[in-house]
């Protein structure tokens, strides 16, 4: 989907969260990555499109310096208590299904990465999405899976599912929020006949009250755009991610990687070093 990050100053300061301090605990964490589109021709790479040539160079970058990927499922598991045998283990996910991912499919394939893809499942289905089939044979490949990112990605600044869960939009609220978590589990769970256990929230936004709805929804862990990455006894439904900037070099991920903190490359219309491109977050009210 394609959008502007400008987040009116009036909505930014009144719903972003905090900045948080730099987490520096010694306990072994795992980063997740988030992608979207993938352009083979290396046209406008941006926040939510990257050049198959760089994501082909970040793979590389990963297999050579020994990092493990691991399924949402093995990342949930770690965080409730179970132990890693990967020294550098690490989480790869492609948000809204876009048909281009279909592009990183032999990178991931030729490296033996595992991977997660998260489905609109009423409008991100056909171009420029993934259809039926595509979503079927990505299911297939032992190595990806599918989950829920909403029925239709209520993602606009001033009317998504945060402010229909605190009342802020007429004829917006918990019937609709139901609509969007349920109706995508279901309709995923019928057309691949799995269980869909995780939902990426559209454009990381959540609090508190949209948890709940989650697990009444019948999931069983939530991934959020709060940078940082996720250690044992952290919370499964609110799974930090760092965001990949298409416009950022291999220099810019290895450091985004040490530091577990959003890089911002592009020269234009950015924020700040290190600042979340979806500031509004409600997760630690």
């Amino acid at each position: 989907m394609r959008w502007g990050f400008l987040v009116p100053l009036l909505l930014s300061a009144a719903c972003a969260v905090p900045d948080r301090p730099h987490d520096e605990s010694p306990r072994p964490g795992v980063p997740v990555l988030v992608y979207h589109e993938i352009r083979p021709d290396g046209s406008q790479p941006g926040e939510t499109a990257i050049s198959l040539a760089r994501f082909e160079e970040q793979m590389r970058y990963l297999a050579e310096h020994g990092y493990t990927t691991l399924s949402i499922g093995e990342l949930v598991a770690f965080m409730q208590g179970e132990p890693l045998g990967a020294r550098r283990p690490i989480v790869l996910t492609f948000d809204d299904g876009w048909k281009s991912v279909l592009e990183a499919l032999p990178v991931l394939e030729k490296h033996g990465f595992q991977a997660s893809f998260w489905i609109i499942s009423h409008a991100g289905i056909g171009e420029p999405y993934l259809d039926w089939s595509d979503i079927g044979g990505i299911a297939a490949n032992p190595n990806f899976e599918i989950g829920s990112h909403t029925a239709t990605h209520p993602w606009d600044p001033v009317e998504n599912l945060v402010t229909w869960a605190d009342g802020s939009v007429p004829g917006k609220g918990l019937p609709e929020i139901r609509f969007e978590l349920e109706t995508s589990r279901q309709e995923l769970e019928r057309r691949l006949n799995r269980p869909i256990r995780y939902l990426a929230w559209p454009r990381g936004w959540y609090n508190d009250a949209l948890i709940e709805r989650a697990r009444e929804a019948g999931y069983e862990a939530t991934l959020t755009t709060d940078e940082g990455v996720n250690r044992q006894g952290d919370d499964v439904f609110r799974i930090k991610r760092l965001f990949v900037d298409g416009a950022c070099d291999l220099g810019a991920f290895e450091q985004m990687l040490r530091d577990a903190r959003y890089s911002v490359c592009q020269t234009s219309r950015r924020p700040t070093q290190g600042s979340s491109p979806y500031p509004y977050q409600e997760g630690n009210q």
